[in-house]
């Protein structure tokens, strides 16, 4: 297979795993209780980091951003461009961080580098956001830091627990899904 060829898989995939974390954004978006969500949207990214590598999974977690900010609900938490930047293309980039995993996909590593990722997407961007822009929503006499790491860590923990259980189960039903493939990005 000549390396354009390959190229064009490796793209190919980062559109339809970003296209994929938007449609189940959209079903589980409705699973929310305050402001905390439930998802297992991320999904799809952490595999595509997992498959193709860092940059691969970088880009597909700004697609999904963008996407997220044109089509999603993400246009009602617009307030200010530096907290638009850290929600979304930020935050969903470092979903790119698991495929650190990408050389020796086991499921120790897969696990270990999906929650490294998912810890910076909440405790560094979504925290970062929360704190400085979500601040006001704290309960009187909180820190905003301290309303910021319960909201995130809490939302983070949560996702993170979903998606791990998901990807524990398609790595037990199909592993050769998280399999790298010589071409990356």
């Amino acid at each position: 297979m000549t390396a354009s060829r390959q190229r064009l898989i490796v793209m190919m995939e980062i559109a339809i795993l970003a296209a994929l974390s938007m449609g189940l954004d959209f079903i589980d978006s409705s699973f929310r209780i305050g402001p905390y969500s439930f998802s297992f949207s991320m999904v799809p990214i952490l595999i595509l980091a997992i498959r193709r590598g860092v940059g691969a999974g970088v880009l597909g977690g700004l697609i999904w951003a963008l996407l997220q900010m044109a089509l999603g609900d993400a246009a009602a938490w617009f307030f200010h461009p530096v907290q638009v930047l850290l929600d979304y293309p930020l935050a969903f980039m470092a979903l790119g961080l698991a495929g650190f995993a990408s050389k020796n996909p086991t499921l120790t590593n897969i696990i270990i580098f999906s929650t490294l990722a998912v810890f910076v997407r909440y405790m560094v961007f979504h925290f970062l956001s929360g704190m400085v822009f979500f601040g006001m929503y704290a309960p009187e006499g909180q820190p905003a830091w301290l309303y910021s790491a319960i909201v995130n860590g809490s939302t983070g923990i949560i996702n993170l627990v979903i998606c791990v259980i998901v990807m524990v189960l398609l790595y037990k039903a199909a592993r050769v899904i998280f399999i790298p493939k010589e071409a990356s990005i």
